[in-house]
């Protein structure tokens, strides 16, 4: 609509590569982040997230919020807070692949 315009798509994809031992447990905390974050957040636009097709515990997320704010908002949140704590345990097999990037406007009709 007209009153987005002048906010940016912010956007991240994520790859996170999960031990086999913390699988269930990852699986639950994003479930509960996903949840919070696609309930709760104004400015969330898109929270999707899987498992490889070819690699067992390897996930791929990519998600977008309206501008940056939208995103610092989402990591204010008590649901992210929770992520973060099990991200800080050393669930992951190798450090955490993340892109932020900017979406482009399609062309104006």
């Amino acid at each position: 609509g007209e009153s987005n315009c002048d906010a940016s798509v912010f956007a991240l994809n994520v790859d996170l590569f999960v031990k086999e031992e913390r699988r269930e447990e990852f699986i639950e905390c994003i479930k509960n982040n996903a949840h919070g974050t696609l309930t709760t957040e104004d400015a969330v636009i898109r929270y999707e997230w899987g498992e490889s097709n070819s690699e067992r515990n390897t996930f791929h997320f990519h998600e977008q919020y309206v501008g940056e704010a939208g995103f610092k908002a989402h990591t204010e949140m008590p649901h992210f807070k929770a992520w973060e704590e099990f991200a800080s345990s050393d669930p992951f097999t190798s450090p955490p692949q993340v892109k932020f990037y900017t979406l482009q406007s399609p062309p104006s009709e």
